[in-house]
């Protein structure tokens, strides 16, 4: 009896505040402004915001009128926000839940990466030749950046070194990975979408491809389709024609991916004075686009090729030529652009490296969650299944991820960690946002999207210069993402101008 009694003097008291909370943000309510930083406070607090925390009563209230209950419900949001000055909680609400981050799930993979291996660490293409087989060997560490440029520098250094007048065979080396070629829990019909590639240490373009089109020159004509690179490693179905100004058509650029064929597809049309259309697909067995390619370059460059293979690297054959990256020019890339395939591939190689041969992304899991360990993270509280966040088997909290941020600024690796996360109105994946407020050129956080799925992390300077640390997530939501996403960059801009003073 005493417990039902006790629960209903909590609703009741409950409902008195949002009552009192709803009268007062109402009287504050202002017309709307085009600028984040200074859009009105929502009209009432959330229902959820009873369940938030802070020691300082004034910023919870301002924290907590940010938050609208006609988005909390019936989504679920996750927010912590921490002073790395005085290294207490500042703002908390479900912080310990767990929410599929999305990518920010790269920020776990990312720290791991250059904690264990080192911002100088190089990720690289090698090429070996074998003059008893007559054998060019083309070996991938996982260079998730490795470009047609490169392959083209590549080529010819390799021909440089190349006994004249031989007949060679080329040969693709992808014994550093295991054969696992796609991401625990990633959707099957994401394909051939390119930030969903398939997985190999042998890399070219990311693994993808760009099919362009563009009209013919009169309405009638077939339209005209090519690729770069250009290949015969891939071919083209064209079916769409050029039309009239006056008609609707629609242009579609694809690949037969169910088949799991490289046969791209054209088809609807174009009008007579569109310009040139693109788009990136990811292309089935990428290990033998990049030997067909590389093998392609070599020709022009006068090599004699017959024949290409996927081989492993003879113990009588010797390198002659290797291009790559540095670890920390391809984690500004993974960060910064959200790069799913050099986040896949931080993984294996911290497998192979730290683990052994062949890399896998089970092992380096293992990897991940043993420098968590290190720093007070329960690894148990949390699931990790791929390094990119496109899996919707990962969970993670605010809190670990609060943890993490709070790690790595304490790390000799701290400011190129830092510099590698996307800047507020600058550019990565939040150039767009928070454009002419004080968080513009401030915030440095990491953003994390899927179907229902917004996250924002990441390290903010107050008005006071004060560094705090914050991670908001939210998912389960129905309606576009941008609604949310302001909610984030609200709080964002507030803690960009927050001075102690107004605690």
């Amino acid at each position: 009896m005493k417990c039902h009694t006790w629960y209903h003097y909590l609703v009741s008291a409950g409902f008195a505040l949002l009552l009192a909370g709803c009268a007062t943000t109402r009287q504050q309510q202002q017309p709307p402004r085009p600028d984040v930083e200074s859009e009105p406070l929502f009209e009432k607090p959330s229902m959820l915001t009873t369940l938030s925390a802070s020691p300082y009563a004034m910023l919870k209230a301002k924290i907590d009128s940010l938050i609208p209950d006609s988005l909390f419900p019936p989504a679920h949001i996750g927010i912590k926000i921490a002073s790395l000055k005085t290294k207490e909680t500042l703002y908390e609400l479900n912080a310990n839940s767990l929410f599929n981050p999305a990518s920010n799930q790269k920020l776990y993979t990312s720290s791991t990466a250059l904690s264990r291996l080192g911002p100088s660490y190089e990720l690289a293409t090698v090429v070996s030749i074998d003059t008893l087989t007559n054998t060019i060997f083309i070996k991938g560490y996982g260079d998730g950046v490795f470009s047609t440029e490169n392959l083209d520098s590549l080529a010819r250094a390799v021909k440089a070194r190349l006994p004249f007048g031989r007949t060679w065979r080329v040969a693709g080396d992808v014994s550093y990975f295991d054969s696992e070629f796609w991401g625990y829990g990633w959707n099957w019909d994401d394909e051939p979408e390119a930030y969903q590639m398939f997985l190999t240490p042998l890399i070219l373009n990311g693994n993808t491809i760009r099919l362009i089109a563009k009209p013919g020159l009169r309405v009638g004509d077939s339209v005209l389709a090519f690729t770069r690179p250009a290949t015969n490693f891939v071919s083209i179905l064209n079916n769409a024609t050029t039309a009239a100004d006056t008609d609707t058509v629609a242009l579609k650029l694809s690949r037969k991916w169910r088949e799991r064929s490289n046969v791209l597809t054209v088809e609807g049309g174009m009008r007579l004075s569109d310009k040139a259309d693109s788009t990136d697909l990811s292309v089935w067995q990428p290990e033998r686009y990049t030997v067909q390619v590389f093998a392609e370059r070599m020709k022009q460059y006068g090599a004699i090729i017959h024949e290409t293979a996927i081989d492993t690297v003879s113990p009588s054959a010797f390198e002659v030529a290797r291009f790559s990256h540095k670890l920390d020019t391809v984690m500004t890339y993974l960060n910064k652009e959200s790069d799913n395939l050099s986040a896949e591939t931080f993984l294996k190689v911290l497998a192979a490296e730290k683990k052994g041969t062949p890399g896998s992304a089970e092992t380096g899991v293992t990897v991940v969650k043993e420098f968590l360990a290190e720093h007070d993270i329960d690894t148990t509280k949390i699931r990790i299944v791929d390094g990119s966040g496109l899996s919707r088997m990962n969970l993670i909290s605010p809190a670990a991820t609060v943890r993490l941020l709070e790690a790595m600024y304490g790390s000799p690796h701290f400011m190129t960690f830092y510099r590698s996360l996307p800047i507020a109105g600058f550019d990565g994946t939040i150039r767009s946002r928070m454009r002419r407020t004080p968080a513009a050129g401030n915030l440095h956080a990491k953003t994390g999207t899927l179907s229902g799925v917004t996250a924002l992390s990441g390290y903010v300077k107050g008005a006071d210069d004060e560094w705090f640390a914050f991670s908001m997530m939210m998912m389960n939501y129905p309606t576009q993402a941008r609604v949310y996403r302001r909610v984030q960059d609200r709080i964002g801009v507030f803690l960009s101008r927050l001075s102690r003073e107004a605690f």
